[in-house]
Order: C-alpha cells, then sequence, then structure tokens
C-alpha cells in the first residue's frame, strides 16, 4: 500500500492524536507502527521497505502516516514529493513555547534525561526551539507541494473543538463525513510516565492489536469502564508534577525569540492572528 496522506508533525502538536482519529475511521488505514521515519531517517531502505508498514484494513481506501520528524527534516519535503506528488500533506502546531516545555516532558518521559527544571533541559538541547520555526520548515513543504494540498491545523483549536477538528480531518482525507470517532470522547494524557512500566507496555500492546484489527471504537469503549480507567489514573504520574514549571523570564525570553518567526508563519498561511496570539489577546483585553 501506499499512503495518500502524509502527517509531518511538529512533535508534541497533537500528532498522537491525529493517528488515533485517522484510525479510528473506517475509511483509513494507519501505518505500523505510527511514526515510520522513512523521509527523514531510513529513506536508505527504500520505496518497498517504507510500503510494507501499511497492514491491510477492511473497507479502508485513504492510507496515512504521521511523522513529526517530517517536519524539521528538510531532505523530507522534496522526496516525499518525489515519491508522490499528489500526496496531501498535514501539519500540527502549537504555540510554540509550550510546545518547548512538552518537548521537554517528553524527553524525561522517555529516559533521554533524568528530571531537570525546562532552563537546564534547554541548555541540553536546543532542538526545543529549532523544532519551533514553524515558518521556516513549513516554507519546505509550500515549496515541494502545491499549496491545496497541504493543510495546517493548530493544537489549540483541536483542543477547543475536537469533533469540529475531526470533521476537518477527515474532510481533507477525503474520507466520509458525518464519523463521530469514539476517540473524540477520551480525555488524552501527553505528560505522565508509568508507574509500572510492564503493565503500560501489556496495556499498549493489547491496544495495538485491537487498533491493527480495526476494533478502535470498542477499544475506546472499553477503556472508558471503571475498572480499566481506573487502573490506568492508578498506573498515571503526571510529570508537572515533578518538575517546575517555567520560569516567567524564560517565557518572555522565548516568545521575544520566536516572534520574528511566528510573524512569518502568520504571512505565510494569510492570517490575522495565530490561536496563541488571539487567546493571549483576549486574556489581556
Amino acid at each position: 500500500m501506499k499512503p495518500d496522506v502524509l502527517g509531518i508533525g511538529a512533535q508534541k502538536c497533537a500528532s498522537s492524536w491525529l493517528h488515533a482519529v485517522a484510525g479510528s475511521h473506517p475509511d483509513i488505514g494507519i501505518s505500523n507502527p505510527k511514526e515510520v521515519d522513512f523521509f527523514s531517517y531510513y529513506f536508505d531502505r527504500g520505496y518497498q521497505w517504507y510500503e510494507r508498514h501499511f497492514p491491510q484494513k477492511t473497507g479502508a481506501r485513504i492510507w496515512f502516516e504521521c511523522s513529526p520528524s517530517y517536519f524539521h527534516d528538510p531532505r523530507a519535503p522534496d522526496r516525499a514529493a518525489t515519491y508522490r506528488p499528489e500526496l496531501k500533506v498535514l501539519a500540527l502546531l502549537r504555540d510554540p513555547v509550550k510546545r518547548a516545555f512538552s518537548n521537554h516532558m517528553h524527553e524525561i518521559i522517555k529516559g533521554h534525561i533524568q528530571p531537570c527544571s525546562f532552563e537546564e533541559g534547554l541548555k541540553n538541547n536546543p532542538a526545543y526551539l529549532e523544532q519551533g520555526l514553524y515558518a521556516t520548515h513549513l516554507n519546505r513543504w509550500f515549496s515541494a507541494f502545491p499549496q491545496a494540498q497541504v493543510k495546517v491545523l493548530f493544537a489549540e483549536e483541536i483542543s477547543a473543538s475536537p469533533a469540529q477538528a475531526a470533521e476537518a480531518v477527515f474532510a481533507f482525507f477525503g474520507a466520509g463525513s458525518g464519523f463521530d470517532s469514539a476517540i473524540l470522547h477520551e480525555r488524552r494524557n501527553e505528560s505522565d510516565r508509568a508507574r509500572s512500566t510492564v503493565l503500560r507496555a501489556g496495556l499498549r500492546a493489547g491496544g495495538k492489536w485491537m487498533r491493527q484489527q480495526g476494533l478502535e471504537t470498542t477499544l475506546a469503549r472499553i477503556k472508558a469502564t471503571a475498572p480499566v480507567s481506573g487502573l490506568l489514573r492508578a498506573n498515571s504520574v503526571r510529570i508537572r508534577d515533578e518538575i517546575p514549571p517555567m520560569q516567567p523570564e524564560t517565557v518572555r525570553r522565548l516568545e521575544a525569540w520566536f516572534a520574528p518567526e511566528m510573524e512569518a508563519l502568520r504571512r505565510l498561511l494569510n492570517r490575522s492572528t495565530l490561536p496563541w496570539q488571539a487567546v493571549a489577546r483576549e486574556t489581556t483585553g
């Protein structure tokens, strides 16, 4: 199978939500695993290797893969366009300062660094900021693909209206409209770690198998039952309770640092404001 739609991130901008929502639609088949990273890290393995990551799904007519590494890898846009010029490309963005903090929590959850403040983490990992250069990275994708084939969604708008965002996703994919995904009724937490990694690994393996069988809706209902939801909560530790929030002076410094890039993004997308800027204006207005 060949993908029809490519999700490109950015990282920590609701790509897991997008993958789950897309996979829940009967018209859409998804890659296994979610992030194949072909056009970034594994391009040397060839097209046939890539296409083996799309398992059959009864009734599926649209195929989707989402790797956030594609967003910031400068080689990915031209590689993807050469592979399949008719690909649709879906990008997800969010407040770059909040994205950077979420990136820091992700590194802790993955065990790449020990729990520490954002400021200490930033000294170690400049990619926290590099991945937030949205206009720079998006410009490469707009150069590689026609504008009509590239869609940008914002995590803030997804959070405000998940159902409306899902309908926009399905419409862009060309999937059937009016589908009420069970994923929209789940509470999803991006910033936690497991008390028992063995338990979480077992639960996720079971969930992965059900998704591969096209049982996303059934899985969502099982997770919503009191015994299972209680088990999931008991095994979850909020990372935000273990590390301090970003210091106010750091927030101000990063907002100023990102400002030229965000102005370029606003112009690129022909928007009067970006979602997080609108929220800030309402708060201070």
